[in-house]
């Protein structure tokens, strides 16, 4: 597998599907010569792509539009298709500005068909296992350099017309890594589908799939209409290139969930690696692309993005949101370290070490409680 732009292949492997989810505000979806009707809607349908209406997408009410793919594979024909839906929705703006954007209100949807995970349970887990342990990276690498992502995907989002949802939801992509680790380590994962009803509410604490609104989305796992795990923490764009590095980059997770499940000697010396949190943010990010990716000029797409958003407003506190925490050394403590007397640091430092050493004789891992 490696990066490629246009509409060349990213090599794949077989049997990878995907969809896409297009968002995008003040786009013109009602009367004549709207994106919804007329010539447009015959274009969309002769590709077939999915108008969502305001019943299946809250943003279409809003002065929005959304425009779901068929089952996409890796050939140009299908990427070219993607390319020409990004460019066909910007030729409708609405009455809230002279372009059509993919702003705070939207965001970049990404399915997998999760049949390559499912069918083996010990490659789901390892993907489960990766995606936590990297959540917070991915949260940073997902979206193009210098655009650190929406707020409402990690935040309580109480403006709108969100604001009822918003009372039991973390936000539009909330993350989950904490959550999964617990259960991986405390051997309750479960994840299955189900109608939606009062038993899946009343059971939905006690299953890692109980809601959709989360960066990664399994509620769909097992449904015989729509078996995708869904990728919703990148914020919206048209630029297509920006989307083909997303489907690259969880194809990438995906892919070396499955071969280091059956080839795991060729995986252990970096899995070693990229599991230790005795690192800092920047080693972590690191690791995790060397793990996943083999090409250096590819890792380096994504270590750029991270580089340019990591100490974003946005993610300052998230120790108070569903990411895994102690994956690596947080930068505010070497800061806090550069403003205390050497002498202090140098007591610290030596308590620290036999922490450390006292949780190492425990075990190999030190997961959350």
């Amino acid at each position: 597998m490696r990066y490629t732009k246009d509409f060349e292949k990213l090599g794949l492997p077989d049997g990878f599907k995907f969809g896409i989810e297009l968002e995008a505000f003040n786009v013109k979806t009602k009367g004549k010569d709207s994106l919804y009707s007329g010539k447009s809607a015959e274009y969309i349908k002769s590709k077939n792509w999915h108008m969502a209406t305001k019943s299946e997408e809250m943003l279409v009410s809003e002065g929005g539009a959304e425009l779901v793919s068929p089952i996409l594979k890796d050939t140009e024909q299908d990427w070219e298709s993607v390319f020409d839906m990004c460019e066909h929705i910007k030729k409708f703006p609405g009455n809230k500005g002279d372009n059509v954007v993919a702003n705070s209100k939207c965001g970049l949807h990404i399915h997998f068909d999760a049949e390559v995970l499912a069918k083996d349970p010990n490659k789901m887990k390892n993907f489960l296992r990766l995606y936590a342990e990297a959540e917070e990276l991915l949260y940073k690498m997902c979206n193009d350099k210098d655009n650190p992502i929406r707020k409402s995907a990690i935040n309580k989002d109480f403006s709108g017309i969100h604001f009822i949802s918003a009372a039991w939801r973390n936000g539009m992509a909330a993350p989950t890594g904490k959550k999964i680790l617990q259960k991986i380590e405390n051997g309750t994962l479960k994840l299955s589908y189900k109608k939606f009803g009062r038993l899946r509410m009343l059971a939905s604490k006690y299953k890692l799939d109980e809601r959709r609104y989360s960066g990664l989305n399994l509620t769909n796992i097992g449904n015989a209409k729509k078996n995708t795990i869904e990728f919703r923490m990148a914020n919206g764009t048209l630029d297509f290139n920006v989307i083909k590095q997303n489907v690259f980059l969880y194809a990438s997770l995906i892919n070396t969930s499955i071969q280091m499940t059956e080839h795991p000697e060729l995986y252990q010396e970096r899995l070693n690696t990229f599991y230790n949190t005795n690192v800092s943010e920047r080693e972590k990010a690191e690791s995790f692309l060397s793990l996943i990716m083999d090409n250096p000029e590819d890792r380096k797409i994504y270590l750029d993005r991270w580089e340019s958003v990591k100490n974003a407003e946005v993610f300052q506190k998230n120790d108070r949101k569903g990411f895994s925490q102690n994956r690596f050394k947080r930068e505010q403590f070497r800061q806090i370290a550069l403003r205390t007397p050497s002498n202090i640091v140098s007591t610290m430092y030596t308590q620290f070490k036999e922490m450390i050493s006292k949780t190492n004789d425990i075990g190999e891992f030190d997961y959350d409680r």
